[in-house]
Order: structure tokens, then sequence, then C-alpha cells
């Protein structure tokens, strides 16, 4: 039987996975739309590469938890592979924690910025789109990333 964190982690990955599917699509959608309505129709959209762009920063946040959700990230363990097992998983408990601590930094230094970019009211130039919303994703990838990096640390202790 799967256990409920082992679920919850599957059922966040999956998520990511389809909201990094719907940005890719979205973004192909867009990148079609522009050249057909410049090339064919000669009235290019005003707003479509700065909407691309968008959806690109959010696929790449979004795209960090659904990559280390199926373990299709980059790891570099040629030596933590050679510990013995103890040892070894307190190296994995150092890694993860570090990493933990400066995605927290990365966090609360985003949500400053949000707060001055709402406080200012800046908005993309096109769109007129609240920068705040645009880093919205950065705080909201990069926690599920730590909760999928401490649910797979607990998962691989007791699987």
């Amino acid at each position: 039987m799967v256990k409920p964190e082992h679920r919850f982690a599957e059922g966040l990955t999956a998520v990511l996975e389809y909201l990094s599917m719907a940005c890719v699509a979205a973004m192909a959608l867009l990148v079609i739309a522009q050249v057909v309505l410049r090339y064919v129709f000669n009235d290019p959209l005003t707003w479509s590469e700065e909407m691309a762009r968008i959806v690109f920063i959010y696929l790449a946040f979004i795209g960090i938890g659904a990559a280390y959700g199926r373990r299709r990230h980059m790891f570099i363990d040629a030596l933590v592979i050679l510990l013995p097992p103890k040892m070894k998983r307190g190296v994995e408990f150092a890694v993860v924690g570090i990493a933990s601590a400066f995605l927290v930094a990365v966090i609360m230094l985003t949500a400053r910025s949000m707060a001055e970019l709402q406080r200012m009211d800046v908005t993309t130039p096109a769109l007129e789109y609240p920068m705040a919303f645009v880093y919205l994703v950065i705080p909201l990838g990069l926690s599920a990333l730590i909760a999928l990096m401490w649910m797979d640390l607990f998962k691989e202790r007791n699987p």
C-alpha cells in the first residue's frame, strides 16, 4: 500500500507536470499565433512575445519541482555513493538542509521584491500585468521543490 506522504508527493509532482505541459502548450500557441498573424495577415500581436516570456518564466520555476519529483535533475553523487550508509544519510540530510535554507532565503528576498513592486505599481509594458504576479511563481515553485526534497529524503529512509 502506498503511504499517504508518497501519494502527496506523487500528486504534487503530477500537478507540476501538468502545469509545465500547459505552459509549453501556451508558449507554442502564442508563438504560432504570432507568426501566422505577422506573416500571413500582416497584423502582429503586440503582447504575445511578452506573454510567452512570462509563461517561460513560469515553466522554469514549475518545471524545477516536476523534474525533482521524477528524479530527472542532475545529481553529483560520485563521492556520496562510496560513503557508509549512516554517513551517506547524514550527507543527504545536510545537502537537503543547506539547499532548503538557500531556497527559503531566495523566497524571502523574492517576497520583499514582490511587495516593493506591488507598492510601486510596476507592470509589464505591453500587458500591463503586475510584475509582482510574474514573480509569484518563484516562491510557489521553490516551496514545491523544498517540499519534494524533504518528502523524497524521508521516502528513501522509509520505503
